[in-house]
């Protein structure tokens, strides 16, 4: 006797490790946004406009924060 298998079930598991990725996704770009912010104030630059900056463009935002930094 073989047991039945539900297709959806399994979708289930898929659908939580990609949640569980997206939420840890945003939480490390919430602190590499938070980091540029701390470090650009600490710089005396624009804090703000990078802390947008990098929020709005993810990675390719910090690395042009890391380039242009003082």
């Amino acid at each position: 006797m073989t047991l039945p298998v539900d297709p959806f079930a399994l979708l289930g598991g898929l659908y939580l490790m990609i949640i569980v990725f997206v939420i840890i996704w945003f939480v490390v770009a919430l602190l590499i946004a938070i980091w540029v912010y701390k470090d650009a104030k600490k710089r005396d630059m624009n804090a703000a406009v990078w802390l947008l900056i990098v929020l709005v463009t993810g990675c390719i935002g910090c690395i042009i924060y890391l380039v242009v930094r003082d």
